[in-house]
Order: structure tokens, then C-alpha cells, then sequence
């Protein structure tokens, strides 16, 4: 807990939700969602930190990370260093316990991680779920989990 001057959380939090689309502005070719145990955080930013570095890539925090999700910003104009250090930074997150998204989900960009990476069971219940709530697809088609 943090006893702070009156107004300094609501710029703080301000500070926080900018701190995506200041990412975005900067020239981030890629913002990621993990979720990980929070007392695997600290290794596995430093894994995620290594993964950049392995792909000549810059991987840096870009949000909140107190409730275990981590988002961060991956620098990287290359398309296979990028999904190469993607490819890395999830594998990192798997590894340590955590899961290819949070909370934000994962879209058609990242989907191919979470065909590697996800649980296979999981995945198999969400797929049967929207095949019977959307049989003829017409929800957001061409999505990755048909």
C-alpha cells in the first residue's frame, strides 16, 4: 500500500493507461499479453529481456504487471526476428508456469503461438463451444480457433 499526495494515483493510473499508446507511437511493431505466477515475474522478464537480445530485438514493459499479466512492447522491424523473438518471449512465459494471454486476448497475429504453446484441451473446448453458439461462422470469421 502507498499513502499518496491527493491527485498523484489519479496520475498515476493516467501514467499507466498513456504508457500503451505511448509504446504505440514510439514504434512498437508488437504488444504482447502474458500472464505468468507473480513470483516468476522477475525471471521471466529477464528471460523476455534475453529473447529481445537473442533476436536483436528491444523488449520493454509497457503496463501494469501486479495481478501476474505483463504486457510488453517488442521493437523488432524484421517480420522473423519479430515472430522469432515472439516465438521466445512466449515459450519464456510457458516455461515459467504462465499462459499466452492474460487478458486481452490473442488475435489472428499471434495465433499461431497460441497454437504451440496454448493447452490443447482448452483449446479443443473453446473451438466446440463456438462451433455450436456460431456453426455457419459468420462471428469473426476466418478467426484461428475454428
Amino acid at each position: 500500500m502507498f499513502d499518496l499526495p491527493a491527485g498523484a494515483a489519479r496520475r498515476l493510473v493516467e501514467a499507466r493507461e498513456k504508457a500503451f499508446w505511448a509504446v504505440k507511437a514510439a514504434g512498437a511493431h508488437e504488444i504482447v499479453d502474458l500472464v505468468v505466477p507473480r513470483s516468476a515475474m522477475a525471471a521471466f522478464l529477464s528471460r523476455a529481456r534475453a529473447a529481445g537480445e537473442a533476436h536483436g530485438a528491444r523488449v520493454l514493459g509497457c503496463g501494469h504487471a501486479g495481478d501476474g499479466n505483463v504486457h510488453l512492447a517488442v521493437f523488432q522491424p524484421d517480420p522473423d526476428a519479430l515472430d522469432a523473438t515472439l516465438h521466445d518471449v512466449f515459450a519464456a512465459g510457458i516455461a515459467l508456469g504462465g499462459a499466452v494471454s492474460g487478458e486481452h486476448g490473442v488475435g489472428r497475429a499471434k495465433a499461431h503461438h497460441l497454437a504451440e504453446f496454448g493447452d490443447p484441451v482448452a483449446l479443443d473446448v473453446v473451438r466446440r463451444v463456438r462451433a455450436a453458439l456460431d456453426p455457419d461462422g459468420t462471428l469473426n470469421p476466418g478467426c484461428a480457433l475454428r
